[in-house]
């Protein structure tokens, strides 16, 4: 395994989040747009799925207690069963690494890369936010999310979609956005954004289409990490043509498959989301979206960033998150962690102390402090 450490400096860098909300009524609405603008019907609101990192703990998983420097942090991934990985970098420098450095399965984090392909649309100015989308039953998927429970023929805008994939990584919402912009359009939006090997995302599944492989129609999918890239695409084209027959309730946490997963390394992940924080300068849209769910298990005093980009996900054995933090004085720390882990049993356990880490990097030799201190 290779660990590095590093100070960051110790000058004054605090501040106050701000994380932007965005009512649910009407589906999320840019900041800068008028709601009269859509007819997108009422919308509940949603609860946080276990997929994608809520808040709040689970009220059955205690807090977990702080790490004090990213030393004690290393020695708390290290005691975690399976393989971890994870990065966290300032301003170019790295200030721990941990693990081979190799691709890992990404669950929900690899939502990022459709993210970043609807920013290519729009910068290409094919898509507009506010341009409506349209639910039919060939794109519904499992929770997480709520769009799934829409009736058929439901519409809402792109922005209201691609809020949703990220704040509460909707599912059925990831492929509508994949349908409107076409698979291709994501891979290459993956190399766009510094993916090492796009070749490793290729074809980039929907999440329908992870379900039926792994669950509805698993026949299909058995022999996938054997398969070429046109064997898969064909197998695809079979799998499409199969109804959606299985729920939530048909998929176990005990059922581990990483072979039928999206796959990134650490540096991968960061480099997606502070690509995606980069352009949320021309499209603050962008930033409304990555940060309307902070992804933090505790709440921090006197936070030294002015905004908290996040995105999480989770699969049978597979836990990730990241998080980018920006200053207004211009300091940027990105964190990832990525678990992978046969102890599917305590997963919960596992879950609560990788994002409880995960606020402790953020904090590591600022002034800032986690409340429960």
């Amino acid at each position: 395994m290779l660990l590095v450490l590093a100070a960051c400096a110790e000058e004054d860098v605090t501040g106050q989040r701000s994380q932007q909300e965005i009512a649910l009524d009407g589906g999320h609405q840019p900041t800068n747009s008028d709601p009269a603008d859509s007819d997108a019907p009422d919308a509940e609101a949603a609860e946080q799925e276990e997929d994608d990192a809520a808040a709040e703990p689970d009220s059955e998983t205690e807090l977990q207690e702080s790490a004090e420097g990213f030393e004690e942090i290393a020695e708390r991934m290290e005691e975690l069963p399976g393989r971890v990985e994870a990065l966290v970098v300032e301003d170019g420098d790295v200030l721990l690494q941990w693990g081979r450095g190799e691709p890992a399965p990404l669950a929900s984090v690899s939502k990022l890369y459709v993210l970043a392909a609807l920013v290519e649309a729009v910068d290409a100015e094919d898509v507009e936010w506010m341009d409506e989308l349209e639910l039919t039953d060939e794109l519904r998927s499992l929770p997480s999310g709520t769009l799934q429970d829409q009736a058929d023929g439901y519409t809402t805008t792109v922005y209201d979609v691609a809020h949703r994939m990220v704040s509460i990584s909707d599912n059925t919402g990831t492929d509508m956005l994949m349908a409107l912009l076409g698979r291709e359009a994501v891979e290459e939006a993956a190399e766009e954004f510094g993916h090492h090997d796009p070749e490793l995302l290729r074809p980039f599944l929907s999440t329908r289409e992870l379900f039926q492989l792994r669950w509805g129609v698993p026949e299909l999918g058995q022999d996938w990490a054997d398969m070429d890239g046109d064997t898969r695409l064909d197998v695809l084209d079979e799998v499409a043509e199969q109804e959606l027959e299985i729920t939530s309730e048909d998929t176990s946490r005990h059922d581990l498959d990483d072979a039928i997963d999206w796959y990134a390394t650490a540096e991968d992940v960061a480099a997606v989301i502070q690509g995606l924080a980069a352009r949320a300068e021309d499209h603050p849209e962008v930033g409304e979206i990555l940060t309307a769910n902070p992804g933090l298990v505790d709440e921090v005093e006197d936070a030294w960033w002015d905004s908290l980009a996040f995105k999480g996900g989770g699969l049978p054995g597979v836990v990730t998150g990241t998080w980018h933090a920006q200053s207004e004085d211009g300091t940027e720390r990105t964190v990832v962690l990525m678990l992978s882990t046969d102890d599917t049993e305590n997963i919960a356990d596992h879950r609560a102390e990788l994002f409880s880490l995960a606020v402790d990097a953020l904090i590591a030799s600022t002034d800032s402090e986690r409340e429960d201190s």
